[in-house]
């Protein structure tokens, strides 16, 4: 009899001390699902962690148009932008371990000449890419013929000098994984797969036909919810894909062709979070990290304005808690959100598809609304 009241009492104690904890993450649930089904989204996901460890979580609606398939935490969706943070990851991992200077002429790197014909002494470099500060214009053209860009100038803003303006061109995004195939001379696909998504454990491609695990990938959507591409039609366009190495054909894969999932990008984010390493897995070398927070405006630098991106990072100011740190992506009826904060410790991981969303500051609201709870609700799980 002792025992069993023992036992009661033993059960009460870990129920009144872990009672606050589950009810703070069913309200969570309640709220994310709100905000979901607020904006009429089909599908999507939000992961918000601290210091590497999930604080609330919540997948919510379908991974297609025709509502009978569930998405999940685990759901790969095309990312869009995002993909150029990933991206970026693998490409400075490379310039870090190789010694290489930021400050690095782009067309020493890939073997062919990327000059803006209006300036054609200034080298455009490496940072100048991660921080968009090369002159590209912003567009959707992504396999240039350098030789020719003299006659027919249709990719880079003739008034601006690299390094002297910050313009978001997606251009520097494709950019980016021909560096990593020229650096590496493996495809991005295959340099990625190993060198970051299989050491964190992620399942993620720059095709869905390329994923380990292709069980669990969403369609691409409209903002009204119908089928843009599905994804069964997508896997099946593997063959056009060109998973080779080729730095002058492949700038357009890194743009924003990923496929990956809110625990995959949780995992990104929270690695960045703890300066390049995550449950022991190191991916960059220690203090890269603060180096890609910095300002790169400073002596000796390529780039000659403090503008908004970093190394690879869109720093966002005016926004819940302070500054944040990540990319966004926005495609058809997709948007997705990846920000940490290293004053906090907060990571926010935003996912929402086949909705209209709308955007504050230039971040879409969506991913504000979480942004704003991790921060007031940031001390209520311990």
């Amino acid at each position: 009899m002792k025992l069993r009241i023992l036992s009661v009492l033993t059960a009460l104690v870990l129920m009144l001390v872990f009672l606050p904890a589950y009810g703070e993450k069913n309200a969570f649930e309640t709220f994310a699902k709100g905000r979901f089904s607020a904006r009429d989204c089909v599908g999507g996901a939000v992961i918000i962690s601290r210091n590497g460890e999930v604080l609330f979580s919540c997948a919510y609606g379908w991974r297609n148009a025709g509502k009978n398939k569930p998405a999940s935490l685990d759901t790969c969706f095309r990312i869009a932008s995002v993909t150029k943070l990933v991206t970026a990851v693998g490409l400075i991992k490379l310039m870090e371990e190789k010694g290489l200077s930021y400050d690095t002429d782009v067309g020493d790197i890939l073997g062919y000449p990327v000059r803006n014909p209006a300036f054609p002494k200034t080298p455009i470099t490496v940072r100048n890419v991660l921080t968009h500060t090369t002159g590209l214009k912003t567009g959707f053209s992504f396999h240039p013929n350098w030789e020719a860009l003299r006659k027919e100038n249709r990719y880079f803003d003739d008034n601006v000098a690299p390094g002297t303006k910050y313009v978001y061109a997606n251009l520097n995004g494709g950019l980016m994984g021909a560096m990593i195939e020229a650096l590496s001379g493996q495809s991005v696909n295959t340099y990625m797969r190993e060198n970051v998504f299989e050491p964190l454990g992620i399942n993620a491609a720059y095709h869905p036909g390329l994923l380990p695990d292709q069980s669990d990938v969403a369609s691409q959507l409209t903002e009204e919810g119908t089928n843009l591409v599905t994804a069964d039609k997508e896997i099946a366009t593997l063959p056009d894909y060109n998973d080779v190495c080729d730095p002058r054909e492949n700038t357009g894969i890194t743009v924003g062709q990923l496929y990956i999932s809110a625990n995959g990008l949780n995992r990104i984010i929270c690695m960045l979070q703890n300066d390049g390493e995550l449950d022991g897995v190191r991916i960059l070398p220690a203090g890269t990290v603060a180096k890609m927070t910095e300002s790169q405006l400073f002596e000796g630098s390529s780039v000659h304005i403090d503008c908004q991106y970093t190394l690879g990072l869109d720093r966002v100011f005016d926004m819940p808690g302070g500054i944040w740190y990540g990319h966004q992506g926005h495609k058809e009826g997709m948007t997705s959100n990846v920000y940490f904060q290293p004053d906090t410790g907060l990571t926010v991981v935003v996912i929402g598809n086949g909705f209209e969303y709308h955007k504050k500051n230039g971040i879409s609201t969506l991913a504000i609304y979480f942004m704003e709870y991790a921060v007031e609700h940031m001390d209520d799980v311990n």
